[in-house]
């Protein structure tokens, strides 16, 4: 009864009723051997401190948060066996098949309890790494939609957060590109505008900025704890950048640009709201020519040919 106490407290099952259990178990089970006649009521004492001592290792192992809870499982298992050892040395009460429990017994249910935490580890492990590959998009490696609700969400419930600015963009007359080139040059295209964007963004805001691919050629990006000038700025340099022609690996030299909308976050507005108004105001720019960079208080033409 006290190996399994034991084996739930150290499961993140740390219920009332297991340390209920861990404690009266050695009374229990000293009060049933005493009724069948194995021991003397005189040792009625030692039944009680018996309890506190391991009850108080277990105590203090479920506490030590600098060792895992496989070696603080390990280390109780050791204990009990210890604490039985002494116990059956004070009561003179040593046997083939007390010895055999208390030693070999709880070594063999320690290390069947360890191949289930190094199971259960794996499997956190595989499901982790199956949730973050669902999270990035399989062409450009950047996070995608579903990474971004999640995002959203996180910030929407961050006191830490001050400001944030969402911005929607997409890549200049990408289907002509597509048309044109092929499938293979578009999804470059894609790759280069994907790798330049999430490492600008991250090199200027680091932690505070991500970069998401939104679906086909539009992106999103998503900038906290920085205000919108900041990312203004950032993105007219990385405008400049791309106004140098781009080589694909088939010797094609491509000039390519892109449409932005940035928007800052009002006071109490839904997040998910501010990414509509940055989604909407993008279709304004790509009505009215294209190469835009527009925010609530900027709005930059590209210059004409």
């Amino acid at each position: 009864m006290q190996v399994v106490s034991v084996t739930m407290l150290f499961r993140d099952k740390v219920y009332k009723i297991w340390w209920a259990l861990l404690a009266i178990t050695p009374l229990f089970v000293n009060v049933v051997e005493y009724l069948m006649g194995i021991l003397p009521l005189k040792d009625w004492w030692y039944w009680i401190v018996e309890s506190i001592v391991f009850t108080t290792i277990c105590l203090a192992l479920t506490r030590w948060r600098k060792i895992s809870k496989r070696i603080s499982y390990f280390y109780a298992i050791a204990s009990l066996g210890i604490v039985e050892l002494v116990s059956l040395a004070i009561t003179r009460s040593f046997s083939p098949v007390s010895i055999a429990a208390a030693t070999l017994g709880l070594f063999v249910i320690a290390i069947f309890e360890d191949q289930r935490f190094y199971s259960e580890k794996k499997n956190e492990q595989k499901i982790k790494l199956l949730e973050k590959e669902s999270e990035r998009d399989d062409l450009t490696g950047l996070l995608n939609y579903r990474a971004l609700s999640q995002e959203i969400n996180r910030l929407a419930n961050n006191n830490e957060i001050h400001n944030i600015v969402i911005g929607a963009l997409d890549i200049d007359h990408f289907k002509k590109i597509n048309d044109t080139y092929g499938h293979f040059v578009g999804n470059e295209v894609l790759n280069y505008f994907s790798t330049v964007f999430r490492e600008q963004i991250h090199s200027a805001f680091h932690k505070h900025g991500y970069v998401y691919r939104f679906g086909g050629d539009e992106f999103t990006i998503v900038i906290s704890n920085h205000s919108l000038e900041e990312v203004y700025q950032l993105l007219q340099s990385i405008e400049k950048f791309f106004n140098k022609s781009i080589v694909t690996k088939e010797g094609l030299k491509l000039i390519i640009s892109f449409s932005c909308s940035l928007t800052d976050r009002l006071n109490d507005e839904l997040l998910d709201t501010t990414l509509k108004r940055a989604d909407k105001m993008l279709y304004s720019v790509k009505n009215n020519g294209r190469g835009w960079i527009v925010t609530d208080q900027h709005r930059k033409r590209p210059p004409k040919d």
